[in-house]
């Protein structure tokens, strides 16, 4: 099982979390939970850093000269050397300047027993940073990475598929980690809202721009920017095209459409360079005209649904679902995150919501206890949502550390932990209370 360690990162003074299928994490604004999520991000995509910088590689020393890349750091170098270059500049446009870091801060993550990676700062004099990012590598990984320095060959038709095929299945084995991430991002609906000109926008942007982008926003805008001609015949449209070609259930395809329908109060369909929200009656809504709810969560469901489609495992890091949300919504968009969790997904949830967290019990719930009426619960809650509390965990972020707020007997998460500032609330009212009957007694 991989483990994630953090110390002294942003408001996290030290964390120590071990992953599971289905991941939440909940606490206070500006807790940590993001800051969580990124590191999160950060090393489940090494992976990907480094099949990356191979083809970059390749392309460098082909013939095509001159190839500009954002992986051309590796160029001149061996693949080693190109993925530490890589990290320190993913770890500032993810996390920001060092200058103003702790010199104690690290962060590292334990994929295997065997293969690890390190981020750590040091004072050094050769450095222009007081605060110089510093890669510490596996043994397992060094020998990797020198093995399969410039592996990959160029042709005048690319890098043959065969060999990215091979080494990305070697990747695969070597952290023990077969997902692609998809990061969605809080505060998603000013992309949304910029609909029709964030194409625009992003197009005239130049390398450098392109790259102060945080690493997880860039990542999401450029995913969205190339799936959405993917739309152009909406969700039913990609349904249908995927259709024989996926081994998801029709049964499971059409809840996830429903669950999307309730939440959208319609469909999403990508028309003639335009983002719509078909409604019920035939008619739609532009989407940068569209309610707050519907910017926030359209690309959530379409992401959600889209990669449902797909064969490819994947873990989706999302923050905050619930945002502008009506808490049945905020349950339907629990349910279909809860279906994806059991198409072979992986999820990370960053939430602030009683009412995800709820919904969340009530799903753990019905798969740890139900067992001779299950036909009967289904019909309360369809069996495709149910989760499987072995492969479920929740934690809790406040003052700087993680806590695991499970509860061991009911393995279900812990009640006071759903809504903390219930307590503050209802102690608060019991207090007006107290004084509304010591001035009662006083008039009697």
């Amino acid at each position: 099982m991989s483990q994630l360690i953090i110390n002294s990162l942003g408001p996290i003074e030290t964390c120590e979390l071990e992953s599971s299928q289905f991941m939440t994490l909940t606490g206070f604004q500006a807790s940590g939970k993001s800051t969580i999520a990124k590191a999160i991000y950060f090393f489940r995509t090494i992976k990907d850093d480094i099949l990356n910088l191979a083809r970059a590689q390749a392309l460098n020393s082909g013939s095509v000269n001159g190839f500009e890349t954002e992986f051309d750091m590796v160029q001149g170098t061996t693949l080693k050397k190109g993925l530490e270059n890589y990290l320190r500049e993913k770890f500032l446009r993810t996390f920001g300047s060092s200058w103003g870091m702790s010199n104690s801060m690290y962060m590292r993550y334990d994929f295997t027993d065997t293969c690890f990676v390190k981020v750590s700062l040091i004072e050094d004099s050769r450095f222009n940073s007081p605060n110089y990012i510093w890669i510490t590598l596996s043994e397992d990984l060094k020998k990797f990475l020198k093995e399969r320095d410039h592996c990959l060959s160029m042709t005048l038709l690319g890098v043959p598929e065969e060999q990215i095929r091979k080494l990305k299945t070697e990747l695969y084995e070597l952290f023990d980690d077969n997902c692609s991430v998809v990061y969605i991002p809080a505060g998603r609906s000013m992309i949304t809202l910029l609909s029709q000109q964030i194409s625009y926008i992003y197009a005239t942007m130049d390398d450098g721009q392109k790259r102060s982008l945080d690493s997880c926003t860039k990542d999401y805008l450029e995913r969205i920017l190339r799936l959405k001609p993917e739309f152009s015949g909406g969700l039913q449209g990609l349904a249908s095209y995927a259709s024989g070609k996926t081994c998801v259930s029709q049964k499971l395809i059409k809840q996830a459409l429903e669950l999307i329908e309730k939440i959208l109060r319609g469909t999403y369909r990508y028309s003639n360079g335009e983002e719509q929200i078909v409604l019920e009656n035939g008619k739609y809504v532009k989407i940068n005209f569209s309610s707050s709810g519907q910017q926030e969560s359209v690309w959530i469901l379409n992401l959600l649904f889209y990669y449902l489609l797909r064969q490819n495992p994947v873990l989706f890091i999302i923050e905050e679902p619930e945002s502008h949300l009506f808490p049945e919504s905020q349950k339907y968009m629990t349910e279909l995150i809860a279906l994806l969790s059991n198409c072979k997904h992986s999820i990370v949830l960053t939430t602030h919501s009683p009412y995800v967290l709820g919904t969340l019990n009530n799903l753990l719930f019905a798969k740890t206890f139900i067992e001779k009426n299950r036909e009967k619960a289904d019909k309360i809650i369809p069996i495709s949502f149910w989760l499987d509390d072995l492969k479920f965990g929740s934690w809790f972020v406040k003052n700087g550390t993680v806590e695991n707020c499970m509860d061991e007997e009911i393995h279900m998460i812990q009640n006071e932990k759903i809504d903390e500032i219930s307590k503050v609330i209802n102690q608060e009212f019991d207090k007006l209370l107290d004084l509304q009957d010591t001035e009662e007694k006083g008039i009697n």
